[in-house]
C-alpha cells in the first residue's frame, strides 16, 4: 500500500451515501510498516462537492481534505488505481488548507 493508491473500502456496516474508495495519503514509511494495522485516507467522493478542500483524482471522484479517516488495512480490500503526482500536489494543497499546516 503506497500513498496516492485509490482502494476500494469494504466497511463492517455498509452506510447508505457513504463512499466506497479512499486515497491513501501517510508518507510510504508508515504505510510500510506491517505493525501500524491502520492507514490514514481521504474519501473520495462520487460527484464534485464544489470546495477548495476537494481534489479531483482522475475518474475515481473527489478526493475531501475534510473526509479523513483511518481504516483498518484489512477493510482495504482492493487497489483501483493510482492518484498522479500533479492530483497529489492538489491533495497535498487541500490538506494544508484544512489543517493549516
Amino acid at each position: 500500500m503506497k500513498r496516492g493508491e485509490v482502494w476500494r473500502y469494504e466497511p463492517v456496516i455498509n452506510r447508505s451515501g457513504r463512499p466506497g474508495a479512499r486515497l491513501i495519503v501517510p508518507a510510504n514509511a508508515i504505510n510500510d510498516n506491517p505493525a501500524v494495522p491502520i492507514v490514514y485516507a481521504m474519501h473520495l467522493a462520487d460527484t464534485d462537492p464544489a470546495s477548495l478542500l476537494a481534489a479531483r483524482i482522475g475518474e475515481h471522484g473527489w478526493a475531501v481534505a475534510t473526509e479523513i479517516d483511518r481504516p483498518v488495512r484489512k477493510r482495504l480490500v482492493e487497489r483501483l488505481g493510482e492518484a498522479t503526482a500533479d492530483e497529489m500536489d492538489l491533495v497535498d494543497s487541500a490538506i494544508r488548507a484544512t489543517f493549516e499546516v
